[in-house]
């Protein structure tokens, strides 16, 4: 998706790898994705993983990452879905999921919304941050009907974070924000919690793409604490 006055919110910091595949002066992109299923599939936006050599996820509380593929993405909407290369220490980290995807139609202007991501790792550090608001719009940039406009706070970090309804379900994919620098060069003000989440829609039918059964169900009540043991951050470089 690209917008005039909107930037998307992936990271770009120097990292050393725990398992030694980068040097210091490194530089990776870091992001936000979530579990569609326990077997290790996860989505993001595609921009985060774009031209990408190397793909790694991380979980909270985990020591190490674990390495990850692209399986299908949808460069127009912004949408990738990865594959983990090894998945067995979801047992620990994610033992049930607290939700499952659903479709964008009954979003209602005003409703509550949440998110779960990994805004500005280098300095908030590398657990995830919860953040809420509303839905401000049913379109996002300029009328776009693919996206909503929301007010939960997000930052460079937070693109591919999940963003749930009241429910726990997952309603859409935090995208972008508006640029506070060009909005003030245009218009001379500067816009407040003005951010862009794809429609849920989208990424179901994307994975529509993928085999049977590929998108998980939930299997326990959502919670913030629980469902943030879902939510990956994603390094690509």
């Amino acid at each position: 998706m690209h917008f005039a006055y909107a930037k998307s919110i992936e990271t770009d910091l120097t990292w050393s790898s725990p398992l030694g595949h980068l040097t210091a002066a490194s530089t990776v992109s870091s992001g936000t994705g979530f579990l569609l299923n326990r077997n290790g599939l996860l989505a993001t936006n595609w921009h985060v993983v774009a031209d990408a050599k190397n793909l790694s996820v991380a979980f909270p509380g985990w020591s190490g990452v674990v390495s990850a593929e692209v399986v299908v993405r949808d460069v127009v909407n912004d949408l990738a879905i990865l594959r983990m290369t090894d998945a067995t220490k979801l047992a620990a980290t994610c033992p049930e999921l607290p939700f499952q995807v659903a479709p964008s139609t009954g979003v209602t202007l005003g409703e509550h919304v949440s998110a779960i991501g990994y805004p500005l790792t280098p300095m908030l550090g590398s657990n995830p941050k919860f953040s809420e608001g509303a839905v401000s719009s049913k379109s996002g940039w300029q009328d776009d009907p693919r996206s909503l406009q929301i007010s939960a706070q997000v930052q460079p970090g937070s693109s591919g974070s999940p963003l749930f309804d009241g429910d726990g379900s997952i309603i859409g994919i935090v995208v972008a924000t508006l640029d506070a620098a060009k909005v003030y060069q245009a218009a001379s003000a500067i816009p407040q919690n003005v951010n862009f989440a794809i429609k849920a829609a989208y990424l179901l039918s994307l994975t529509a793409m993928l085999p049977g059964g590929s998108l998980g169900s939930r299997t326990t009540a959502f919670s913030p604490e629980k469902a943030s043991q879902c939510v990956a951050i994603i390094r690509a470089w």
